[in-house]
């Protein structure tokens, strides 16, 4: 299993932030799911080295974004659709220390996603409610036959392919590539700017793009085989996305 490390301050900074911005964004009866996902964090952090925790926004209790009317297009195109999407997922992590080998005080903890890291994002019809799309934005694990960050989408969900290469390693990078695609204007408008959270999104996000893109590249120069063939066997080191 390649169990990806984070720092848990750095991953709780990227929720905190994404759930910062995204008042605009989310539908009434989905304020506390965000909260809820940042107290499962919490906790697994409070219950020290070894704890272990299934992160998740359950199929009952989804995110869920305010309609978008028609703002999945670009404003010069009108459409007179609406949608919405709601986003679930779990996350198999634990806590862990860094290199047991190292004297206490010089140890950092870390957590790992260590199974299961699956976000889901499901984009229905406001008038009749039907399902128009559905895609996973998700992690592989040793025995992965794709990228190991790696999108699903497809008509059929038990059918395993294609899996999409992805540059999105957290659920709450997932949120905001989806908020990204169905608010094209306005989700750009708000992660914009020098200060406060939209500094700090862009901080994050541009860090770990810059290290998933740099993986990949050194992958690609020292290929034997063809540069895809490469990238999806390759599987990242642990703390690629450390800081």
């Amino acid at each position: 299993m390649c169990h990806l490390l984070f720092g848990p301050d750095d991953l709780l900074d990227e929720l905190q932030t994404l759930k910062s911005m995204v008042g605009p964004f989310t539908a009434p009866e989905s304020t506390y799911q965000l909260a809820e996902l940042e107290a499962q964090i919490k906790g697994l952090i409070a219950e020290g080295p070894g704890a272990t925790c299934q992160l998740a926004i359950p199929t009952g209790r989804p995110w869920r974004t305010r309609i978008s009317e028609g703002e999945f297009e670009p404003p010069a195109k009108k459409c007179n659709t609406t949608v919405y999407a709601e986003v679930t997922g779990t996350w198999s992590t634990a806590l862990v220390i860094d290199d047991p080998q190292k004297k206490v005080s010089k140890q950092k903890r870390r957590i790992a996603f260590t199974g299961v890291a699956s976000t889901a994002i499901k984009v229905f019809e406001a008038t009749s409610g039907e399902a128009v799309a559905l895609w996973k934005m998700e992690l592989g694990d040793a025995n992965s036959p794709g990228c190991y960050f790696h999108t699903h989408a497809g008509s059929r969900p038990s059918f395993p392919v294609p899996r999409h290469p992805s540059l999105f390693a957290t659920p709450m990078a997932a949120i905001g590539f989806a908020l990204g695609e169905l608010f094209q204007g306005a989700w750009d408008e708000a992660v914009q700017g020098t200060t406060g959270a939209p500094n700090r999104w862009r901080s994050i996000q541009k860090r770990r793009m810059k290290k998933l893109l740099e993986w990949a590249l050194s992958e690609v120069e020292s290929t034997t085989s063809s540069p895809w063939m490469s990238i999806k066997a390759a599987k990242p080191p642990p703390a690629l996305f450390v800081p």
